[in-house]
């Protein structure tokens, strides 16, 4: 075969606890990422004779899309966070957000248990993802980053557990958990599972979760 064959490829990277790692700390999170981008991930790339075409957050004006799927309500500075998006939309480009509306029968469930059991720490931890749910005062923000809001309508969604104890040591409340032991671990899942018994579906829980979508234009 003549010519070379070359193989291109589209890389997403996540990093484990990024919303909360950036919550305690974005200076030093962004800084480190920095450092792995410019050690790692750039020779890397260099030594298999690659380019890097595009990075996220590169130029003003730059994508026709953007999507922030439960993220906004970890970002210390919520307005920055959205002019910044706004700046990297073209014109009429559009911005699909979702948070959550409600705090979920899960979590609120999962909080209790934890508030009598293990402390108020994890209880807080269970219920922060649901933190920040005010439709008006996403609305505001929105629109004082300069977006313009298209649509906003409420959204429920389903979550399925299927092993729950597995589920929940999955959750950043798990190091209080296994400090706490065995015994009382096994009493949240419990009380957690008997708070969720009328989901159950044939073993399956199918929990619901209430959430706001807004599509927003620049």
């Amino acid at each position: 075969m003549n010519g070379d064959r070359r193989l291109s490829a589209v890389l997403s990277a996540d990093v484990v606890n990024y919303s909360g790692q950036i919550k305690a700390d974005e200076n030093r999170t962004l800084g480190e990422l920095r450092v792995l981008r410019r050690e790692l991930f750039d020779p890397l790339v260099s030594d298999h004779r690659g380019n890097v075409v595009k990075r996220m957050g590169d130029g003003d004006a730059t994508f026709d899309y953007a999507f922030i799927q439960q993220g906004l309500q970890f970002f210390p500075d919520k307005s920055a966070a959205l002019k910044e998006v706004h700046r990297i939309l073209r014109n009429d480009g559009q911005l699909f957000l979702t948070c959550w509306r409600a705090v979920s029968p899960f979590n609120g469930a999962l909080a209790k248990a934890l508030e009598q059991h293990v402390g108020t720490d994890a209880a807080v931890k269970a219920r922060a993802p649901f933190s920040f749910r005010d439709g008006d005062l996403i609305s505001n923000l929105l629109v004082d980053a300069g977006f313009k809001i298209a649509r906003h309508e409420p959204l429920v969604l389903e979550r399925r557990f299927i092993d729950l104890r597995a589920q929940i040591m999955a959750l950043p409340i798990e190091t209080d958990l296994r400090d706490a032991g065995d015994d009382v671990t096994n009493k949240v899942v419990e009380e957690v599972a008997d708070a969720l018994s009328r989901y159950d579906n044939e073993g399956v829980l199918h929990v619901p979760q209430e959430a706001h979508l807004f599509v927003a234009a620049a």
